[in-house]
């Protein structure tokens, strides 16, 4: 074979590897993080993995209600060893013929995938318009629970189920990749080869700690074509991140953040400046935030009063009433979240 042809068939293998399915494209390269006072960091990942721990949420998230919401249990064993575990609600009739929409919702950290029924989701799962057409109403709730490990947060919040954001490798070539974003990988793989996803409508939701995983997920996992999320701390860099990065990615998909203008730990401050990072460097379009007052209504900006504090030793006596709003699913707004979602579905 001549060296011209060689050259081609290389080309065509490159290309072959950006089909857009999850992980086939080489993975963004990592900025180096910048370390916080005598913080030992990961050269290319920010943070070293996080321990594992044995807290009581997570004993309790055992007992998920996967079979009371009519949902399928779906099980695994990632790379540590360690048992995951999922919850597929299939869409109404969705079936190869009628492909729908795979809305995937990661849960905050120290409550089990079961806050999902403190949304409003489920409700409206089985009649929302996500396809754009009305002869495919409803769309496939996948549901996938974190772990128990430490955490780079304050008490109470330090150690418990969750997702960790905070050592940054997605790249699907390293035997060392986030086990949390393989667990997803493999859930949502598992739900496509059943053949009743529409591959161009995967998508992402979450709450606290799992929007900000679903926003690193998302922004590097091409085949998501956009998250609409709910109070993220930025996954990036939070205000108490030892090991914060910029922002990078391999996947322009569509966001939009649902927050409150008082929040805990600075997370309004934190996400809108992660919003406007992405939005300039052009790593996600569109880029949308809506901002929501004490009462629920919608408000512009920031509350000076709710500000990250130095140090904080705990969350809650840091914030009372920023802890109130972020303990609450944004209700009146999840339409709107759906609404964004159908929108902007992949070309």
């Amino acid at each position: 074979m001549n060296t011209w042809s060689l050259r081609l068939c290389a080309a065509l293998l490159l290309s072959a590897c950006a089909s857009g399915e999850p992980g086939t494209p080489a993975a963004a390269a990592p900025p180096a993080p910048t370390p916080v006072g005598e913080a030992k960091c990961d050269s290319r990942y920010g943070n070293t993995p996080r321990p594992q721990t044995n807290s009581l949420d997570g004993v309790l998230a055992l007992a998920s209600l996967c079979t009371t919401i009519y949902g399928e249990s779906l099980a695994w064993t990632d790379a540590d060893g360690t048992a995951r575990a999922g919850c597929l609600v299939s869409g109404p009739g969705a079936a190869a013929d009628k492909p729908l929409p795979l809305l995937v919702f990661l849960h905050p950290s120290l409550f089990p995938m079961d806050t999902l029924l403190l949304t409003d989701l489920l409700p409206r799962q089985t009649s929302a318009d996500l396809s754009g057409d009305p002869t495919r109403p409803g769309f496939s709730l996948l549901l996938v629970a974190g772990r128990d490990t430490e955490h780079y947060y304050p008490f109470p919040d330090d150690t418990g189920l969750g997702w960790d954001n905070w050592y940054r490798n997605l790249d699907r070539s390293s035997p060392d990749l986030n086990v949390d974003v393989a667990t997803i990988d493999h859930f949502i793989a598992a739900v496509k080869e059943r053949g009743i996803v529409d591959p161009k409508r995967v998508y992402l939701s979450g709450w606290s700690n799992g929007s900000a995983m679903a926003e690193l997920y998302g922004l590097n996992t091409p085949g998501i074509a956009a998250a609409a999320v709910y109070s993220s701390p930025n996954p990036f860099g939070d205000s108490t991140d030892p090991c914060p990065q910029a922002a990078f990615g391999n996947n322009k998909m569509a966001l939009l953040h649902v927050g409150n203008q008082c929040d805990i730990i600075g997370i309004c401050d934190s996400s809108e400046a992660l919003l406007k990072d992405l939005r300039t460097r052009g790593l996600a379009a569109p880029v949308e935030s809506i901002r929501v007052g004490n009462l629920l209504q919608e408000v512009q900006g920031c509350s000076a009063l709710c500000a990250a504090p130095a140090n904080p030793a705990n969350i809650i006596a840091a914030n009372q009433l920023g802890t109130v709003n972020h303990l609450r699913w944004p209700l009146g707004y999840t339409e709107r979240m759906l609404n964004f979602l159908r929108e902007h579905p992949l070309p």
